[in-house]
């Protein structure tokens, strides 16, 4: 199991976690989950740009109903999910999460 990080969609600026995966080399610094939002890869956040109000409030899941691999919604994307490795939309399930707005 890796350490949990958070993500940021460049073009809506909705926000994810995602456990990072042991498969890749160990430390790596620059591993993105396997996420398209808006048709864009995700942005990685520093530890003190993740929201404090991800711990308390019960969140969604995102999950590609193909290859399983899932993220933890804090702010609900503007755009659809899709999973960069196959190409299937994710499906959303689950809490209350923010939504973008503006």
């Amino acid at each position: 199991m890796g350490r949990l990080w958070g993500f940021r969609c460049g073009s809506c600026k909705a926000e994810f976690l995602a456990q990072g995966r042991s498969e890749g080399p160990p430390g790596r610094a620059d591993w993105i989950p396997p996420v398209l939002c808006c048709g864009e890869p995700l942005r990685r956040l520093e530890a003190d740009q993740v929201l404090s109000s991800i711990q308390t409030r019960r969140r969604r899941i995102a999950r590609c109903p193909r290859c399983g691999y899932e993220v933890a919604i804090v702010v609900h994307p503007a755009g659809s999910l899709v999973c960069s490795v196959c190409q299937t939309d994710f499906m959303i399930v689950g809490g209350s999460p923010v939504t973008v707005t503006g």
